[in-house]
Formats: C-alpha cells, structure tokens, sequence
C-alpha cells in the first residue's frame, strides 16, 4: 500500500496540541505512516516546543539556526549520513561545563575548505564569524559530494581526542583539544547549502524551515517535489496545526477516496470554520439559518465567515451542541473550480511534478493555478469531517480558551471511546 504521509506547517503551541494526539492516535492505529512537522515557528516559545515534542530533525533550510543532533564520548563515535553541497557546520558543545564550544565548518568556501573555531555558547545562535580566528583550517577540496548522502564520522579516542572522517577520508585530529568528557553535537547547514540527515528513521520527523520568511510554506513543497523518486508513491495529507477536532472513524476512507480518484488534484476533508464548506453545509440544511448566514464566497475566497469572530464562534458552538459532530454535504463529493481554503487537504505523491511551487501563496497555486494549468478539478469530501479553529482576521474577539477547552474535552472523550 502507498504510504500515508501526513505534512503539518507548526506555528502555536496551544493551537497544537489538540491536534498532537488525534495524529499520534491515527499512527498508533496504522492510518498514518509517518508525521512531518515543518517548523515555521514565529516566537522562541512555539520553537523550542516543537523542537521538545517532535522527532529528530531531519532536514533544515539553509538559514536555519543550529539543532541538536546526538553526542559523542570516548569510543562512542557520531556518525551522520548527510546530503549538503557545502558548509556543513557541527557545534561541539563539551559536557564539562565549558562556556564555550568548537565549531567544525565541512567544506566551507564553495567546497574547498574546512576550519575549527573555538567560540562562546553565546554565539550558537548567531552566523556572524568575520572576526572569529581558525583554531585549524586546511584545504579540503571537494570533500562533501552533492551527489550521495556524506557519511561523517566524529570520534574521540580514549585519550578524550577528537578526529573527523568525511566519506572514508581523515580530515582531522586535533591533540590540542580535550572532550574526554564527552560532548553534545549540533548541526546546520549555511551559506546557501541545505542539510538533510539520512539517517532519521523515526516515523514523526522536524523539518526546520529558514526563519523570518512572511509566506514560507513554498519551502515544504519544493523540498517534496525535488524528491520526487523518493515520494511519487506515497499519498499526502496536508492540515493546518490548528486543527482542533478529526473524526478518526472515517479517515481511512478519505484517504482511500483521495487514492481512487486521481482526477482531483487536491480533495479537502469537510472543514467546520472554512468558507466555502460551510456555504455547502448549508446549502444541504446541515446549519440552520439561525446559526448565520453563510455564503458563497466571491471566488471561493474570503467571505463574511473569514472576516468575522462572532461568526466563527457562533459556528464552533453550533458543531459542538450537534451528536453527530458531522454536517454533511448536499452530496459526498462536491466538485470545485474555485479557490478553497486548504485547512485539511490531500494529493497523490506522483503530483508532486507539478508542486515545485514559487515562494507566495500556496493556497491560490494548489487550488487555482495549478487546476487551471492542469484542468483538473479540486474535491471536497464529504464524509470525513475536521474542525479547523481560526483565520488570521477572526483572531481578534474568537473565543479561543473557551474553544480549546472544548475541542480538548471533546478530543479526550472521542479518544477514549
């Protein structure tokens, strides 16, 4: 069977944890084969979260700032498989309470040189090392290989010596340094090199995206589409990280809706709080007038329900008040020719030829460009229904504790029975 790959952009740590234990209830019952987390966190907080709760990191944009990535003792040598072109840094951070850390930089300039650096801790988050002196540095032409996964290997000798291997070839070993107490490894690439690590094989992975870009998600398809060999098999689902309720019951069947109809290019699960899903929702008497009215939005796109908090929190009370936690469309597929909100959404991995999107909008290209390009219809699914909890402009006024109470308590009784 093709494998299941659910894609998550995270942002807000209190949004997120609803969702957190829907997924890892869906993995421990096989639905989903492997989780991964794009960190597109916007504070420190919501980062260092994301970075405790999930998986190792196994890919980092070329700006993104350090990550830890195991230790190294005496003859317990670390050993990483990564693919980058150039200037793979490794942070060594001895165990003996020094203030300060050794920085390796693999193939720096263009691929022809490599250095050791002794710097403050103070410095793991910064980039600038102009007035920073080479402890070491020597000509290493060539050394990383753009066309294979690098293996490296650290290692300290019993005498607490440390020396680096890179593809079978000694690169270095430095007398002078003293970690027989051992040490934390962190990792990044830099200076426009990509670093994945081939060597995570945890079913929920981190990918750390480059930081402080104001629409990032362009990051996480070209990533996918680039591997596209790697992939073409696999089917997609892709949610927002505020997705506060999923009806478990009838995901498998979305996902085998979504793998029987390749004509889509995308299928959207039925979205509670998501505009054009509550026109049909109503249009099929599934929300009462008295609820609101919800209308078709122009072009598919905005609409009073995107606009508005008393909406929103009119519409979430209304979905929480109803058994069957379920508003159903006027028919099980509603086929879509315009823009749509991409809350919960689905594609089939052999669809990633066409996904090397352009930074800007990934909503308007999946649900506009590309089906026009294309001329293949996007889908709305009926039958499986999630609860996506705000838009940007319904964040002022949302009830958004009372809220996440809510979903919370209607996540763990939904999980428990």
């Amino acid at each position: 069977m093709a494998p299941v790959i659910l894609v998550t952009f995270a942002g807000r740590q209190k949004r997120m944890e609803i969702l957190t234990r829907y997924i890892r209830s869906a993995m421990e019952a096989g639905i989903i084969d492997e989780w991964h987390v794009w960190d597109f966190t916007r504070s420190l907080q919501d980062h260092e979260w994301v970075t405790r709760e999930f998986g190792p990191v196994r890919y980092m944009g070329s700006a993104a700032p350090y990550q830890s990535n195991g230790s190294v003792a005496p003859n317990q040598p670390l050993r990483l498989s990564a693919t980058i072109t150039n200037d793979l840094h490794l942070a060594i951070v001895p165990d003996d309470g020094s203030q300060d850390y050794f920085e390796l930089v693999v193939g720096g300039w263009s691929n022809s040189h490599s250095v050791l650096r002794k710097l403050p801790l103070s410095q793991l988050q910064s980039f600038d090392r102009n007035d920073v002196p080479a402890l070491w540095s020597r000509p290493t032409p060539g050394i990383l290989s753009p066309g294979t996964a690098n293996q490296i290997v650290l290692n300290i000798d019993a005498a607490g010596v440390p020396s680096l291997h890179v593809n079978n070839v000694a690169i270095g070993r430095w007398t002078e340094l003293d970690l027989s107490a051992g040490a934390s490894i962190m990792v990044r690439g830099g200076w426009g090199a990509d670093l994945e690590l081939g060597n995570v094989r945890e079913r929920i992975q981190r990918f750390v995206g480059n930081p402080n870009e104001q629409m990032p998600y362009w990051q996480a398809y070209d990533y996918y589409a680039k591997r596209l060999k790697t992939f073409s098999d696999s089917i997609f689902l892709k949610c927002d990280d505020d997705i506060v309720y999923m009806d478990l019951e009838k995901l498998s069947d979305f996902i085998e809706f979504r793998r029987t109809n390749p004509k889509y290019l995308v299928v959207s699960a039925n979205v509670v709080n998501n505009g054009v899903c509550a026109h049909w929702q109503q249009v099929a008497g599934s929300i009462p007038e008295g609820v609101g009215h919800f209308e078709r939005p122009p072009g598919g796109f905005g609409g009073s329900l995107w606009q508005s908090a008393e909406r929103a929190n009119e519409l979430h009370d209304y979905f929480l008040q109803t058994n069957s936690k379920h508003l159903p469309l006027p028919s099980k597929v509603i086929e879509w020719n315009e823009r749509q909100s991409i809350n919960f959404i689905a594609w089939l991995g052999k669809d990633l030829v066409h996904m090397a999107l352009p930074k800007g909008d990934d909503e308007r290209a999946l649900t506009v460009d590309l089906p026009t390009l294309l001329e293949r219809p996007t889908a709305i699914y009926s039958d499986f229904t999630v609860s996506h909890l705000s838009f940007g402009p319904q964040e002022q006024g949302l009830a958004l504790d009372r809220l996440i109470d809510a979903y919370d308590e209607l996540m763990r009784s939904a999980l428990a029975a």
